[in-house]
């Protein structure tokens, strides 16, 4: 007998009209089992988005307020009645956040709004990699967690998908202490693996009708995808990410450190991907499930703008401070720059690597001795004036 495969389910969706969006995300879950076969109707759930700013739906840094209502809808028809939902921002407020996309208490089918804003501490022995988190507290309190998660790119670890979203789990400001503590994207990807370790979310929906590619995972550009990926497994479905991209998903740090941390596979063979429409009927004569190679065929794009270079393993990756070197790294471009200052604000390096060295009448300068790569900066940016850079010599 076969081991059993994780199922990814791929349900094209060209547009975000909502009864569309909602009837393809029922189509997906039917696939699973069903929401039932998942969560309990009596348990304590929170919807967690990507919501890294307070941005416009059409700019594809957040997941779609379709999406998420779609969701919120599926879930009381289906009678769940605690439902909270929220995002602790890089920048800004859940709050504030979810007023751009058009959402509130009135508006998501009973669904609650909640600020992700209360720390709480949380020891985990069991960790890998992190042994302790500081988690908002609706994390801690919930019993199952739904990952609604945004296909985009990213700078630290070339995507941005079901496993990375977890890291707003973190509440606030400690997460940028945790790009400190963490300070690349091997390091990074294990402790989002412990994250998964340590809270099971149950259900990751991936919003890529309309994606993110080049610099994200707020800067870059919304690209048509056209697809909604759904799965228990967050590994898995990054992996189907990567399919549709054609990028090698060992080259993704939380697809390979989330397999072999145990939250997940990014192994083919181990990978069931099901085709289905929004009346979930079969698309394909003779079997939903297909390969890859046909996903791709069918759905993909090769142009995607995303980081593809493998790293390479030599023995010279035992030196972070040269890697640290020879690294990308972010890079300010002076004609878009309005010094607003968010990116020293929000760099986590004690002591600061990028700072007003000239005075606030010239762009931030970078210290690239001080700085560890997190991308914070980049992240932050509301001005899309950060992208990064390769080169050892690259001056500022």
């Amino acid at each position: 007998m076969s081991a059993k495969r994780s199922t990814v389910a791929v349900i094209p969706c060209d547009s975000y009209d909502e009864e569309k969006v909602y009837n393809c995300i029922k189509s997906g879950l039917n696939e699973l089992g069903g929401i039932g076969a998942i969560i309990k109707p009596d348990e304590k759930i929170l919807v967690k988005p990507n919501l890294l700013s307070a941005a416009a739906p059409e700019k594809a840094v957040t997941t779609h307020p379709a999406v998420l209502r779609a969701v919120f809808r599926l879930l009381a028809e289906e009678g769940y009645t605690d439902v909270k939902t929220g995002d602790s921002p890089g920048h800004g407020s859940c709050e504030g956040a979810m007023k751009a996309l058009g959402l509130n208490d009135d508006t998501m089918f009973g669904a609650k709004l909640t600020p992700m804003s209360e720390n709480v501490h949380t020891d985990f022995p069991e960790g890998l990699t992190c042994k302790e988190f500081d988690f908002c507290r609706e994390v801690v309190e919930s019993d199952a967690i739904i990952n609604v998660c945004k296909m985009k790119t990213h700078a630290l670890e070339r995507i941005t998908g079901a496993v990375k979203n977890v890291y707003g789990f973190v509440c606030g400001y400690r997460k940028a202490a945790g790009h400190v503590k963490f300070p690349n994207d091997t390091v990074f990807a294990r402790m989002l693996a412990d994250i998964h370790r340590c809270t099971h979310p149950r259900l990751h929906i991936m919003d890529g009708i309309m994606a993110m590619e080049g610099n994200g995972p707020g800067a870059g550009t919304p690209t048509p995808m056209n697809v909604l990926l759904i799965s228990t497994d967050p590994v898995a479905l990054d992996t189907v990410y990567c399919y549709l991209i054609n990028l090698d998903p060992e080259v993704v740090p939380t697809n390979s450190q989330g397999t072999r941390m145990g939250i997940g596979t990014d192994k083919e063979d181990e990978i069931e991907i099901v085709l289905c429409d929004s009346n979930g009927q079969n698309t394909d004569a003779g079997s939903r499930t297909i390969t890859k190679d046909e996903l791709f065929e069918k759905y993909g794009n090769g142009s995607f703008d995303v980081g593809r270079d493998k790293p390479k393993k030599t023995f010279l990756m035992k030196y972070s401070g040269f890697m640290t070197k020879i690294a990308r790294r972010p890079f300010i471009d002076k004609d878009k720059c309005v010094k607003c200052g968010i990116c020293v604000d929000h760099c986590p390096v004690p002591g600061k690597a990028v700072e007003f060295k000239n005075g606030k009448t010239s762009p931030p300068v970078y210290d690239y001795k001080k700085c560890i790569r997190c991308y914070c900066c980049q992240e932050m940016c509301p001005r899309h004036a950060i992208r990064p850079v390769r080169g050892l010599f690259r001056k500022h």
